[in-house]
């Protein structure tokens, strides 16, 4: 049996699958606990640390721990840490004898490829949540003129893709009544929501009767603008969310100022048949199912057109199987080489 660790060091709280379901959570957090699931599920002995937890606890054959349960006892083969770099270092003080595996859930900046020259021994990998974020990651990391110094004279960087799991039973939600002049924004404030509230605006002079609903994960609030017929929902559990986009007419995500390296609402909005208005940015022509065409976030006619084209009929977008929990296993069986 594999023994799998995973490390997140850097969330305020502790969290677990009650979580999942009662309160708003951010995609890594969830992506996380949905991995871990599959994992443990197929015979896998998975602990996940969490910085901030205090008391041990179980679930779905899960050990979640705290700092005061890192012993050499739990002998991990593999350590998987979120996010941060130097955590990597830290942990094989503990587990000397394990595999380091860094799954990172953004983009980075050229500056990222400099962490090549920490001195870090057995060799690393980095895990990432889209072939569109892999080749960035290898472009700058091995790629670029300063990963091609590097080249010279460390390993190149092997990078993998393992997608977010996205839950089988969104397709199966039963069918609610659309308001097609309910449009939904759905993520946090700085991925770009002050560009969709001034698009929403300019299109609302001319589709008079559509209403925006702006919702957050909960991890980052922002102070709401009282704007005519835009409607703040703040943080909301999974079911609710589930309701919000199972009755809006799409999601509406016109921006190009962030990139989502996988972008769990694209997949969740489509399996749930809600298409997304989105720009190619990022892992969205990815991620998105081919039927949900993209738009140019700067053209509000483009935008106006779409939006009265899917008012009279959405397209068919559905649940993709490549976000299922069999291919999420075998995607992190090849990134672990288990």
């Amino acid at each position: 049996m594999t023994h799998i660790l995973f490390a997140d060091t850097t969330h305020p709280k502790p969290y677990d699958f009650d979580d999942l379901v009662t309160q708003a959570m951010g995609g890594t957090e969830s992506s996380l606990l949905r991995t871990a699931k599959i994992l443990s599920s197929r015979n896998h002995q998975v602990t996940l640390f969490q910085q901030h937890r205090t008391a041990t606890k179980k679930q779905h054959n899960i050990l979640f721990i705290g700092p005061g349960e890192i012993t050499p006892s739990l002998m991990p083969d593999h350590v998987v840490i979120l996010r941060k770099f130097p955590q990597l270092t830290q942990f094989k003080q503990h587990f000397p004898d394990a595999k380091y595996h860094l799954w990172i859930h953004t983009y980075k900046n050229w500056e990222y490829v400099l962490k090549r020259s920490i001195r870090f021994k057995p060799a690393w990998q980095l895990i990432t949540n889209s072939h569109t974020h892999a080749k960035h990651c290898s472009d700058i990391l091995n790629q670029g003129i300063f990963g091609r110094i590097y080249n010279l004279f460390k390993s190149k960087i092997s990078i993998k893709t393992c997608y977010n799991p996205i839950p089988a039973e969104l397709a199966e939600f039963p069918t609610q009544t659309r308001d097609h002049n309910k449009l939904l924004f759905l993520s946090a404030p700085n991925k770009g929501l002050a560009q969709v509230l001034k698009t929403f605006q300019q299109i609302n002079q001319h589709l008079k009767d559509l209403q925006l609903y702006i919702a957050n994960p909960g991890y980052r609030q922002d102070h709401p603008k009282d704007i005519p017929n835009v409607h703040y929902l703040g943080a909301l559990p999974a079911a609710e969310v589930k309701h919000h986009i199972a009755t809006s007419l799409c999601v509406f995500y016109p921006q190009n100022s962030f990139a989502e390296t996988f972008g769990l609402i694209y997949a969740e909005a489509n399996a749930l048949g809600t298409p997304v208005m989105a720009h190619d940015i990022g892992a969205a022509r990815e991620i998105l199912h081919p039927n949900n065409a993209l738009i140019d976030a700067e053209d509000n006619y483009q935008i106006t057109k779409t939006l009265a084209q899917w008012q009279r009929q959405l397209p068919a977008v559905s649940y993709r199987s490549e976000f299922d929990d069999p291919a999420i296993y075998q995607q992190w069986v090849e990134a672990l080489k288990m």
